[in-house]
């Protein structure tokens, strides 16, 4: 399967970032790279963001494996890039929104799919929902 650039260097990180929230104040953490580890609490989010460009053809979809209920994934949503100088066919990010719903471990798994419609697996956002 050939994977676009943009996606190759999206997901190349080989180890694991453990993600906290900071502070009650601001409970909502991006995720940028893949593989990821996220800690919540019911109620608290995570956003994850991944560079997309769309004239290539490949899209991003996700798959929700382990405790599914344990969190809520948004569908995700296309940004364009906020500013392309000029340039045709530039970068945006497709942004998902995950809420912790109840106690478990949830693994969202990112899927490119190519323009022929053929799929792989880019990497996994591991979230953990411990008690509040």
């Amino acid at each position: 399967m050939h994977i676009p650039a943009v996606a190759l260097a999206t997901v190349a990180v080989v180890s694991v970032a453990v993600i906290t929230p900071s502070s009650a104040a601001d409970p909502t953490v991006v995720v940028t790279q893949l593989p990821a580890q996220v800690r919540l609490v019911p109620g608290e989010s995570v956003v994850l963001s991944l560079s997309t460009n769309r004239t290539t053809g490949y899209t991003w979809s996700t798959r929700v494996r382990g405790d599914r209920s344990a969190i809520s994934v948004s569908k995700g949503a296309y940004q364009a890039p906020a500013s392309a100088n000029g340039m045709v066919g530039g970068p945006g990010t497709t942004v998902w929104s995950i809420t912790a719903e109840k106690v478990g471990t949830a693994r969202v798994t990112v899927v490119t799919t190519s323009p022929g419609g053929e799929r792989g697996s880019d990497g996994v956002l591991t979230i953990i929902v411990m008690k509040g």
